[in-house]
């Protein structure tokens, strides 16, 4: 509204109509941004995330309620300052909430990085009121505003390598953001030419960027860089696959639509929503992408009469273990099986197996059982006779982008690449037991833990298993492993062996499965009519 105001005389009927309207959104945007911080750090109190984030969102709701009341009422200077105080050590809480060894590193650095400007502002409040006299050291003043401006264009020029999209390699090759960043650059260089002193104006009132009106800033292309780069992060983010990717882009948003000048209660609240979206997403980040990036077989071919070899004489070695396992042998349910069925599989059988095939050289190996009626399913996905994936269910088979009651994940061994870290679950927590948090990441319920892993039990996890662990309260358990990603080659499957040719046997393979059902089939409730007949297992289109 400055801007448009007319330089001489009374505004016109317009002006003030439009200066009307710039209220009216002044107070609306403060209003839904203090909805929008209080709603989303409440949400996050109810997931109990751990300590650290409910210290965050305590801060975050504490400074966001100071704010809110600057934004109705005009306060005395000792408010002025405890919303600055507010903000710091909220900012300060969030980037201690974004950390976390599991997380994206360049997130988690950019999140610091950002919060440096934001902290020098806070720096340079509280040193006018109570470390130096404002009118004495207005040099000092002076260099610390500057310091701040350097330091947001820092962190604008180092978007792009802690921001952009994973892998850095296929974002930055992106034609879009590249147009989109060399638009902005050329648009900067041509107004600071043509229009400078307005183009001071338009940065001194919407980022609150102080330049010299009498010349040429002398650091006006440092800006005008730092600006473009920006801009590009923000583009790439905003077409990335991955939500919270995006949502980070909508928190760098945020922070420069909040600008520099920290002169009204959106200098506050829109850094605050920008902050704690990034911290949010820093959570979810790397896993998303992951998940995101092409499958890359990193296991040897099979040949399938090897395969097919292998998985009779898993089944045999499974028919015996269970048939062995204390409570009880496995139950043959399906109607379907008459007496040809019977001469092929013999009496003593007790898991039904089948393979099918798909397109893209996809084979799916399923064998299916249950314990005392409750089911187990065993999925074993080949590309091109390569093992890309096992999965193991114990009961219901649940989607595992649902909310988990217990999850672990291993520690991937160096070198070998980045375990997913399964289904959501909320908060982490340490067992107690030294061996085994070394070896595993836990989230979710505690009791649960105890529930499913006796002392002998976690021994043999520590021992046995690699990937995640999934528990949904009496529904179901969930087993992922992607051999080569995160996990050794040759466990549980010897791949190696069977892709040469060697001797082998299901003697690892069998000894995880043992361990899933004990662990599991007490924990889930038995099912009236067990799934595990032919007809529930996804067969396609080919051979089975």
């Amino acid at each position: 509204m400055p801007l448009s105001r007319p330089s001489e005389g009374v505004p016109p009927s317009w002006h003030a109509a439009l200066n009307y309207l710039g209220l009216f959104f002044q107070y609306f945007t403060g209003t839904l941004v203090v909805a929008l911080l209080i709603s989303r750090a409440v949400d996050a109190i109810r997931e109990r995330r751990g300590k650290r984030d409910l210290i965050a969102q305590l801060a975050v709701i504490a400074a966001t309620l100071l704010a809110a009341i600057v934004l109705f009422v005009k306060p005395p200077d000792t408010l002025n300052v405890a919303v600055d105080l507010a903000f710091a050590v909220a900012v300060v809480a969030l980037v201690a909430a974004g950390i976390g060894r599991t997380r994206d590193l360049g997130a988690q650095l950019g999140l610091a990085t950002v919060a440096i400007p934001l902290l020098i502002h806070t720096l340079n409040f509280v040193g006018t009121r109570f470390l130096w006299p404002e009118t004495a050291y207005d040099g000092k003043i002076i260099g610390i505003e500057h310091a701040g401006v350097m330091a947001l264009c820092i962190a604008a020029l180092v978007s792009p390598y802690l921001f952009a999209p994973r892998p850095f390699a296929r974002s930055v090759t992106r034609p879009g953001p590249v147009v989109f960043a060399m638009a902005i650059a050329a648009f900067g260089a041509i107004a600071a030419r043509l229009w400078y002193p307005q183009l001071a104006r338009v940065a001194m009132y919407a980022i609150g960027v102080t330049l010299d009106q009498d010349q040429a800033d002398p650091r006006l292309a440092i800006y005008l860089l730092a600006f473009a780069t920006l801009s590009w992060t923000l583009a790439s983010c905003a077409v990335a696959a991955s939500p919270s990717r995006r949502q980070i882009g909508a928190g760098i948003a945020m922070i420069v639509l909040g600008g520099y000048a920290f002169k009204w209660t959106h200098h506050y609240l829109l850094p605050l929503a920008g902050m704690a979206l990034i911290a949010d997403a820093t959570r979810r980040v790397r896993d998303e992408e992951l998940a995101d990036l092409p499958i890359r077989i990193d296991t040897p071919a099979i040949s399938d009469a090897t395969w097919m070899s292998y998985i009779a004489a898993l089944k045999a070695a499974l028919d015996k273990a269970i048939g062995e396992f204390p409570g009880g042998e496995l139950s043959r349910k399906d109607p379907r099986i008459g007496a040809d069925a019977d001469a092929r599989t013999s009496d003593s059988a007790q898991f039904y197996t089948v393979t099918t095939r798909g397109e893209g050289g996809l084979a799916t190996t399923m064998l299916v059982g249950d314990k005392d009626g409750v089911p187990v399913r065993i999925r074993i996905e080949r590309i091109d006779g390569s093992v890309i994936a096992l999965d193991v269910v114990i009961g219901r088979e649940i989607d595992e982008l649902r909310g988990a009651t217990l999850c672990l994940w291993a520690i991937a061994p160096r070198g070998l690449g980045i375990n997913p870290s399964g289904p959501p679950a909320a908060p982490t927590f340490k067992s107690g037991d030294a061996g085994f948090d070394d070896r595993f990441r836990a989230r979710g319920s505690a009791l649960a833990f105890q529930k499913l892993f006796a002392d002998p039990l976690r021994a043999r996890a520590v021992a046995t298993l690699d990937g995640w662990v999934a528990y949904w309260e009496r529904e179901g358990l969930r087993y992922r492993v992607y051999p080569g990603r995160g996990a050794p080659l040759d466990h549980p499957l010897p791949l190696s062996d069977l892709a040469t040719g060697r001797p082998t046997t299901a003697d690892r393979f069998v000894a995880v499965i043992v361990l899933l059902v004990e662990i599991g089939a007490p924990a889930v409730e038995p099912q009236a009519t067990a799934p595990t007949s032919l007809d529930d297992l996804p067969v396609a289109q080919g051979e089975s």
